[in-house]
């Protein structure tokens, strides 16, 4: 590593209170030049992190308009991956789907309505 990106990453590590234990020890290993790849631990191994809008309408049975309408109504909160390219955090997902709460009380009432 060069000497200007050492003193970038010394200069991160001091200034950026908002970084995590694991995040300050990665960039520690950065500029001591230790490449070794931590063991990192996951609930399970197939577990994965984020999943796409459709993935996220099978896994709660609803249709991807009502994944949108949960995103506009900030039930959801995506994760944009690249310009225009949006992600749900599977952890998120999988709370609403173990809840089972109904697609109608998370949309906002949907598009059912009761005769009087």
């Amino acid at each position: 590593m060069n000497a200007t990106s050492r003193a970038i990453l010394q200069t991160v590590l001091a200034t950026d209170a908002s970084l995590s234990a694991a995040e300050r020890s990665a960039t520690q290993r950065l500029i001591d030049g230790r490449t070794e790849v931590p063991t990192v631990v996951v609930c399970g191994s197939d577990e994965r992190l984020l999943v796409t809008q459709k993935e996220a309408a099978e896994m709660l049975s609803v249709s991807r308009v009502t994944i949108w309408r949960m995103t506009k109504d900030c039930v959801l909160r995506p994760v944009e991956i690249l310009p225009g390219t949006w992600r749900y955090p599977y952890h998120e997902i999988l709370a609403l789907a173990r809840r089972g709460v109904a697609a109608e009380s998370l949309a906002g009432g949907g598009s059912e309505q009761s005769a009087a």
